[in-house]
């Protein structure tokens, strides 16, 4: 049997440099169910469902796990992104 993996996700709005910062207990398919739900405009998050469904046939959205926002230095570059994790309240040590 696998064993389940938390953890801390982030979904980036490429081109609004927006951050949605998360934790999860089912990191693995996180995303999956996260797409279910934009597709079907049930995200409990208002902001960003409202992003996804202006973003139309133009949707640029990623999924990033911490340990990849923390090594990726030319995402975490954007101040705008970083702003957004300090908002959220999870720090990143670079």
């Amino acid at each position: 049997m696998s064993k389940m993996q938390s953890g801390i996700f982030a979904v980036v709005t490429i081109g609004e440099h927006r951050l949605y910062v998360g934790e999860v207990n089912h990191l693995k398919s996180r995303w999956r169910v996260m797409l279910t739900h934009f597709e079907t405009g049930k995200y409990p998050h208002d902001a960003l469902q409202a992003a996804w469904n202006q973003s139309g046939e133009n949707r640029r959205f990623t999924f990033h796990k911490l340990d990849d926002l923390i090594h990726d230095h030319q995402l975490l570059r954007r101040s705008q992104l970083l702003k957004d994790l300090e908002k959220a309240g999870k720090k990143l040590a670079i």
